[in-house]
């Protein structure tokens, strides 16, 4: 039994240290998260997302498709 098990039992109470805590909303935010003025400066729009793997698999198979249909039609 480790020495936080002993001490909690020898107490008589579970430990519930995170029942406790004081965690506010806010606080589990970046600050660049919740600042809408940085959201619209102008240098926000100059990269664009990352494509999803989903939509990289889907236009992976829609190549090998048609390239295989291709490949059909010349043999």
């Amino acid at each position: 039994m480790s020495a936080i098990g002993m001490l909690s039992a020898s107490r008589g109470k579970g430990l519930a240290i995170s029942a406790y805590a004081d965690v506010r909303h806010e606080q589990l935010f970046f600050e660049r998260q919740q600042s809408l003025a940085l959201r619209s400066m102008e240098w926000e729009g100059r990269i664009k997302p990352l494509t999803s793997w989903s939509v990289l698999i889907v236009r992976g198979m829609a190549v090998a498709i048609l390239a295989s249909a291709v490949m059909a039609l010349l043999a």
